[in-house]
C-alpha cells in the first residue's frame, strides 16, 4: 500500500481473484471537510467496517506514507534476526500482547496452527511516556523514526475520528480525546511477517479469523492475503473475500471498543490472513499496523448524542475501564468461551 518502490519489489495481486468493493476515501478531501467523502467515510464505517484510505495529494499522508516505507524496513531488519534472539523479547499473552510472538502460538479457525510472526511495540514506550522496554537492536535503533510514524499516524486518524464525531452527533474532538498520545495506553505499532512458500498452500488460513479490540486500525500492506467475512455470511471459505491492496493507500477498519460506544451503529469486521494469492507466495508477506487502544482510565459506557441509539429495556451499560474489558475479552477468545464475529452496522448492499 504504501509507495511504488515497495510495490515494484513484489508480484502483481491475481486480476481473477474475489476482491471486497471496499470504498477509497480522499485524505485530501476529508482534510478539506468534503462533505460527500466524509459521509463515503461514515457508510463504509457502518456497511463494511473497513475502507481504503488514499493518502496521495496530501502533505500529511506523503509524509505518512514515507514513514510507513521506513516501518517496512523495520519489519524486514526485526524479523530477519535468529529466532533465539526475538524470543527473548516473547509477549507474555493474554496479560501483556507486547513484544514477539513465534508462528504457531495461536489456533486457526480449522485449529491448525498460525503462520504469523509478531512484533507489538507499545507507543508508551516510542514515545516515551514510560520506563523503556527492552527491544531487539533495529527496534532500538530506529526509536525516532517509530515515535515519528506513531505521530503521523495519530494525526492521519485524528482527522477521521473528527469527521465521524460530527456524523454521531458527538462534540468535535470526543473520540481523539479518549485516544490521546499524551496518555497512557495500550496502543501500538505492529509488524507483520510470515515466510514465503516455495510450495504454496492456497487454502491455508496464516492468522485466524478476528476482530480488532481497540479504537481503530491503520493497516499497510503490499502484498496481499487479507480477507473479509461479509455480515451475515456463513463462515465458509467460498465465502471469505480479498482485499486487494492499493498503491498510495493505507487500510482502516473500526475496532469492537468504538463500536460498544456508539451502541452499534459502526461495524467491526471478522477478517483473517490466508496465504498470499498467486505468485505473492512466492515472497515474504509483511505488514504494518497501527492498533489505536484508549487511554487506560477511559470508560467502556455508551457514548451520549441525538444519534447514538440509547440503551433499551434490559441493556445494561458497560461500567469496565476500556482496559478491564478487553482483558475480559481477549481472555474469553483465547479460551474458546467467546466466537469472534463480525458486530454492529447495518445491513450490506447486496454485491
Amino acid at each position: 500500500m504504501p509507495t511504488p518502490r515497495l510495490f515494484d519489489q513484489c508480484p502483481a495481486f491475481p486480476s481473477a481473484l474475489p476482491v471486497i468493493p471496499l470504498p477509497i476515501v480522499s485524505f485530501q478531501k476529508l482534510q478539506n471537510n468534503s462533505f460527500v467523502e466524509a459521509g463515503k467515510l461514515y457508510e463504509a464505517c457502518q456497511q463494511w467496517g473497513f475502507f481504503l484510505l488514499d493518502l496521495r495529494n496530501s502533505d500529511d499522508g506523503a509524509t505518512l506514507l514515507q514513514d510507513a516505507e521506513k516501518m517496512f524496513e523495520l519489519t524486514e531488519e526485526t524479523f530477519h534476526l535468529d529466532k533465539e534472539t526475538l524470543d527473548q523479547y516473547a509477549y507474555n499473552a493474554p496479560k501483556d500482547l507486547t513484544g514477539y510472538k513465534r508462528m504457531g502460538k495461536l489456533k486457526t479457525d480449522d485449529g491448525k496452527m498460525d503462520f504469523m510472526e509478531l512484533y507489538s511495540i507499545n507507543q508508551d514506550d516510542m514515545l516515551g511516556r514510560c520506563h523503556p522496554r527492552k527491544n531487539p537492536g533495529p527496534i532500538e535503533a530506529r526509536r525516532k523514526e517509530i515515535a515519528e510514524f506513531i505521530q503521523h499516524s495519530n494525526k492521519v486518524l485524528g482527522v477521521i475520528l473528527n469527521h465521524l464525531d460530527i456524523r454521531l452527533g458527538l462534540k468535535l474532538g470526543t473520540l481523539g480525546s479518549l485516544s490521546p498520545l499524551n496518555q497512557d495506553s495500550e496502543t501500538s505499532v505492529r509488524l507483520l511477517h510470515s515466510q514465503q512458500q516455495s510450495n504454496p498452500q492456497y487454502d491455508r488460513i496464516t492468522l485466524g479469523g478476528h476482530t480488532d479490540i481497540g479504537t481503530m486500525t491503520l493497516l499497510f500492506n503490499i502484498v496481499g492475503g487479507l480477507q473479509i467475512l461479509p455480515a451475515g455470511s456463513d463462515n465458509r471459505m467460498d465465502n471469505w473475500k480479498y482485499i486487494k491492496p492499493e498503491l498510495g493507500c493505507a487500510l482502516v477498519n473500526v475496532g469492537d471498543t468504538l463500536v460498544e460506544w456508539t451502541g452499534g451503529l459502526l461495524r467491526s469486521s471478522l477478517h483473517r490472513v490466508m496465504t498470499a494469492p498467486g505468485e505473492q507466495a512466492l515472497v515474504p508477506r509483511q505488514s504494518v499496523a497501527y492498533l489505536v487502544r484508549p487511554r487506560q482510565n477511559a470508560s467502556m459506557c455508551r457514548l451520549k448524542s441525538s444519534v447514538i441509539p440509547t440503551l433499551t429495556e434490559g441493556e445494561k451499560d458497560e461500567k469496565w475501564s476500556v482496559n478491564e474489558w478487553a482483558a475480559w475479552r481477549t481472555k474469553q477468545i483465547m479460551l474458546g468461551e467467546l466466537k469472534p464475529q463480525t458486530i454492529g452496522g447495518k445491513p450490506l448492499i447486496p454485491l
